[in-house]
């Protein structure tokens, strides 16, 4: 599968693991994203199966973690996957980390989570796998489940991170996700503030999509 490898917009899997190699994690933030954390605090949801894609150092897999979720880690980097292992055994939590290409999750992860959790991955990802990422996200949570994340809007020409407006969100979720809140974040880090939709989209059901 096409994964943005071999493409000559964005980074190939080699990229991300020069990051790793180098210690340059730019993008990281050394603590779950304060929009989700705060988000969390304003709403109740109930602990569940969840899976982070591109989970990277895992701040938001252990934040999960903590509050209870049987939390599934996707990266495809060898330097990420040995950080969130570490992440794992240094707090004592248990989880399931997977080293493989999100968009290629086994079948027997179909409808398996209650939630998915985004940070910096859509952003990551080369723009023409947009709707791929869609089509796995609709694939492996449960009818009613939700996603939830971080959008970056960088109102800035090639990436990553790859610019994400409002306009992109709802054109690519709004057939498969019915989008309960789509609001810019107060609460980002300050490199980001004004620059983050937090998105809480759910799964649409048959039901749902047949009344449409």
């Amino acid at each position: 599968m096409n994964n943005g490898d071999n493409v000559q917009v964005g980074y190939s899997r080699e990229d991300w693991e020069r990051h790793y190699d180098e210690d340059d994690l730019r993008w990281d933030l050394n603590e779950a994203a304060p929009p989700l954390v705060h988000l969390w605090k304003e709403k109740n949801f109930s602990p569940c199966k969840a899976i982070v894609p591109g989970c990277g150092a895992g701040h938001e897999v252990l934040f999960l973690a903590k509050k209870g979720f049987n939390v599934t880690a996707v990266d495809y980097s060898h330097g990420a996957i040995k950080l969130i292992k570490s992440t794992f055994k240094k707090n004592n939590c248990l989880g399931e980390v997977l080293h493989q290409d999100f968009f290629e999750l086994d079948y027997k992860y179909n409808e398996s989570f209650g939630l998915m959790l985004e940070h910096t991955f859509f952003c990551a990802i080369n723009p023409n796998m947009r709707q791929e990422y869609v089509k796995t996200a609709k694939r492996i949570l449960k009818p009613g489940g939700y996603l939830i994340g971080l959008f970056y809007e960088t109102n800035e020409d090639g990436g990553p991170p790859f610019n994400t407006k409002k306009e992109d969100i709802e054109k690519y979720f709004s057939s498969s996700f019915k989008i309960e809140s789509l609001s810019k974040t107060l609460y980002s880090a300050e490199q980001r503030l004004e620059k983050e939709w937090l998105v809480v989209l759910k799964k649409r059901t048959q039901e749902s999509i047949n009344e449409n």
